[in-house]
């Protein structure tokens, strides 16, 4: 991915060594346990038995990982897990190992994108390394909060815009597994249907049954960073860091993200590290602004524990922005709000994914209760930053620019329109105005008051 050819060579050799010594059976054998309990465990999962992997972006991305290798604290240690074409493997990288350690290789396939999947991997990582504090970082694709796309509604004529030209199914909420039998470079389940995905609530609900509790989630995919999702994830993280936007394939620049993000005290560190690459400012050069490859990026960490007073911030405020309409509902101009996704039948009409201080700009909120948002805001969102412009799509040209840092806040959130309902029928995910009520985000910021 970032011209490691050579490097990349070295590791997909000694990944052949490590599965030509390893045993047949579905379990290897287990890891020596640590003598003590080690400081902090990541598990970097990759979901990617879909485009991504077809892609071999999940090779560039283990490359960057070994090489950080010897960055690792010396009492922590990092799990890189893998699913792509062959059945899930797991590593184990620590800095006095000359090469990644197989853990464990599953002789059988399994979705990752499931909740049994995260489940079993997030339980074999609490119960062989005790530590005081696990994270996870997830790369695949991703739709946030979205429900599953409706498998009459897809269009094998559409285009996704994550893919730039490849004629995929939609994707929502994280993780896509195609299966066996499954069309990895398209994205395709069996026969063309869609491919095993898994809802947010069903991956807060294996992340609660593994029996881990998170210092922070790193979504390493597109649209995760809004405030459904991280409102559903408040119970099992301190912190969520992800981006609003439709993300690059390329993803973070592991080894810098290793070396400085992944065991800083702060979490903000693994946002700033993922941004810097974006920025040029890396150990190694992202692709400048007038460069056919640039995408740029928003990115942005969120503290859980503050989620609660920003869900009453914005209880309080609604209603004074109420513009009732004859069916009851209130509706808003949205033409000034800050956009990180196009509404349009090439992204299978996924919902704009405004963000949240944007739009309650743009919604009317007058500047008392802005300053009262934006210190709620200010609370939950500990660290946000972007490019001065970012890919919006759908075509090549699409770009959004970003405006002064008092404006947005990079996370973004739901408004329910009226052409979410009457482009219901076109939309993969149905009527979103209804699915947006299935949030618990929905009930907890008093939306249910507006006639939505």
């Amino acid at each position: 991915m970032k011209h490691h050819l050579l490097h990349t060579l070295c590791w997909l050799a000694t990944s052949l060594t490590l599965i030509t010594f390893s045993a047949c059976s579905e379990e290897d054998e287990p890891p020596t346990p640590p003598q003590e309990k080690l400081g902090r465990v990541v598990m970097v999962y990759m979901s990617m038995q879909n485009s991504l992997g077809n892609s071999g972006h999940h090779l560039n991305d283990s490359t960057e990982i070994a090489q950080a290798m010897a960055y690792i604290p010396e009492n922590d240690r990092l799990l890189l897990f893998i699913d792509d074409a062959q059945p899930p493997r797991m590593y184990e990288l620590e800095r006095n190992l000359k090469a990644p350690k197989l853990v464990k290789r599953w002789t059988k396939d399994f979705s990752t994108a499931s909740k049994e999947g995260l489940q079993e991997v997030l339980t074999l990582m609490r119960t062989q390394y005790a530590a005081n504090e696990y994270a996870l970082v997830v790369g695949s694709h991703a739709t946030g909060w979205l429900p599953k796309p409706a498998e009459t509604a897809v269009s094998s004529n559409r285009r996704e815009t994550e893919g730039r030209g490849h004629a995929t199914l939609p994707k929502r909420t994280i993780g896509v597994d195609v299966g066996d039998d499954g069309n990895m470079r398209y994205d395709k389940g069996p026969n063309g249907t869609v491919p095993d995905q898994m809802e947010i609530a069903d991956f807060a609900s294996a992340i609660n049954a593994a029996g881990v509790y998170l210092r922070y989630i790193l979504f390493d995919a597109c649209l995760m960073q809004n405030v459904e999702t991280a409102y559903a994830l408040r119970q099992v993280t301190d912190y969520i860091i992800a981006s609003p936007i439709s993300i690059s394939a390329e993803g973070a620049y592991y080894t810098d993200l290793v070396r400085y993000g992944l065991y800083n005290a702060s979490p903000d560190m693994v946002a700033i590290t993922y941004l810097s690459y974006y920025k040029g400012q890396g150990s190694i050069p992202y692709y400048s602004e007038n460069e056919n490859k640039f995408y740029g990026t928003v990115i942005s960490s969120i503290r859980t524990e503050a989620l609660p007073q920003l869900a009453s911030t914005v209880r309080n405020i609604l209603p004074s922005l109420a513009n009732t309409t004859d069916n009851g509902t209130t509706t808003w101009n949205m033409d000034e709000a800050l956009n990180y996704h196009d509404y349009n039948a090439y992204n299978y009409y996924r919902p704009h994914f405004y963000d949240l201080y944007s739009a309650f700009e743009a919604m009317g909120a007058d500047k008392a209760q802005l300053k009262e948002l934006r210190g709620a805001i200010d609370q939950a969102v500990t660290f946000y930053g972007a490019n001065k412009k970012f890919w919006i799509g759908p075509s090549y040209f699409d770009f959004q620019t970003m405006p002064e840092a008092a404006e947005y806040c990079g996370v973004a959130a739901f408004i329910p329109q009226q052409i979410y309902t009457d482009n219901a029928a076109n939309s993969a995910y149905g009527d979103l105005n209804i699915a947006f009520r299935k949030t618990e985000w929905y009930r907890a910021a008093g939306w249910d008051a507006t006639g939505w």
